[in-house]
Parts: structure tokens; sequence; C-alpha cells
């Protein structure tokens, strides 16, 4: 029987203006009412993810950051990894490079070197003010620990410069098209996938007890990882032909659980 049912945040159960339909939450609460355990694995911080757990009325685990850190509902922080501070220079200066927006996460912050009217586009889709630092390369290692560095702009454009990045950098670090718009640079081995297999064997339960849903490419690697796992009809086919079922939105993949009685 189910015993966890894990969401991707953008693009799955947040929509536009981060909404949450209120089917979803819905679907959520009678999940959880049935002893199915909740969680949320996104690229955003954790203190996001938080944030949606006060749309839907719950409390759950959750797997940030693409799997950089991985909280238990009840014991908190699972695990955590950052890239080195000598990594995250030589990768800063590689991406400052290009002609194109950027930002580096870290636990609980984003940063900027400047706020252009592409970050603010993107910082009204944020639940916390993005924080704007010109010298951010000096604070390394001291006071700033960089999880994710991402690009942002049109698809074919970033997706050139990951191509570029990977082909140096790849032995050390994850790439991800998390977005149309935005691609995720992580330390080597981080996924979805992996944060959930931390939290899973936390909980004392393996990849068959849970069931997944997502809709980009970071999603992948956690919409293979369980024979329960949906893609949006919204994502991109090569996602959709990663997951067992196809729906419009989450509470049909809850409805679809529970019809064939998974839970």
């Amino acid at each position: 029987m189910l015993k966890l049912f894990v969401t991707d945040l953008d693009g799955t159960l947040l929509g536009k203006e981060n909404h949450i339909l209120p089917e979803d939450i819905e679907a959520i609460a009678a999940l959880v009412d049935e002893d199915v355990e909740f969680a949320v694995a996104s690229g955003r911080m954790d203190r996001d993810i938080l944030e949606v757990f006060k749309q839907v009325n719950q409390t759950g685990h959750r797997v940030s950051q693409n799997g950089s850190f991985v909280y238990h509902g009840k014991d908190g922080l699972v695990h955590t990894e950052t890239f080195p501070e000598a990594l995250s220079r030589r990768l800063h200066q590689a991406i400052a490079k290009y002609p194109t927006v950027y930002s580096v996460s870290t636990a609980d912050d984003v940063y900027v070197a400047e706020k252009t009217p592409e970050i603010e586009a993107f910082e009204h889709l944020l639940y916390f003010p993005v924080k704007e630092e010109k010298r951010l390369e000096a604070y390394y290692g001291e006071t700033v620990f960089p999880a994710k560095f991402t690009i942002h702009g049109e698809t074919e454009d970033i997706l050139k410069i990951k191509q570029e990045i990977t082909e140096e950098f790849g032995p050390v670090m994850e790439s991800y098209l998390s977005d149309a718009h935005c691609v995720d640079f992580v330390p080597k081995g981080i996924s979805k996938a992996l944060g959930l297999q931390r939290l899973i064997e936390k909980l004392g339960i393996t990849a068959e007890d849970i069931a997944v849903i997502g809709d980009s490419f970071n999603d992948v690697p956690m919409l293979e990882m369980t024979p329960y796992s949906y893609a949006m009809s919204t994502a991109h086919p090569d996602v959709q032909k990663t997951a067992s079922r196809v729906v419009d939105h989450v509470h049909q993949a809850i409805r679809d659980l529970k019809e064939r009685g998974i839970y």
C-alpha cells in the first residue's frame, strides 16, 4: 500500500502566481487522512516549500534545491550538500562570462549580482525577495555556501550554455532544465531521486511504497524510481515518457491511485 506521496511544485502543484487548485488541496488532505505521508520535492528553497505547506494546510517532508537538502517532517535535516568553496568560485566565474541572467541559491537565500528586469520578473514568482550582492564571490566559503547556480533565459540560449558549462564541469556537477527558462547546476550526484532515497531510508520504506508527480526534466530521476509515477500533460514528451501515467492535475493522480487500490 502507498505510504508516501511526493509532488513537484512549479508547473505541477503550483500554477500561475503560485496558485494551488482547491481540488488539489482537498485531494492531498484526503490522502493524508488515509495515513499516506506527504512530501514536496522541488528545485526551490526549503522555506518556499514551507510556505506551500501553509497553503495546503499540511506538514510533511521536504526535498529542496533538487535534492541538496532533505528534511524529515519531524526530525529535521536528513542530508545537505553544497558546492566546495573553490568549485563555487570557478563555476561562478564560468557562468558570469555569459551575457545571461544568473542567480545563486544557498539553503535560505537567492542571490544575484544585480536586480535586472528579468530577475524582478523571476522574483515575482518567489515567496521571498532576492538579495542583491555585487561581490558575492568574496563571501563563498565564509557566509555564503552555494547549493545551486541557475541561469535564466530563453530555452535555446540556456541549453547552449548548459552544454558548454557541462563540458567543462561535468565530472563535478549535475545540470537540469528545471523550467523552460531555467537551467540549474547542482553538486555531482544530486537529484530529487537521491534526495527521496535518503528520505525513504529514513522512513523505513522503499521506492515501491511511494508515488511521485512532476513536469520537468529535473523530475525525471524521481519519475523513474517508482512504478507509481505521474507526469503532467503540460510536460515535454520526453518527460512524459519516463512516467507510468500522464494527468492534467495533482488531484487526478491521487484519484487514480485511489481507484486502483494503491492506498
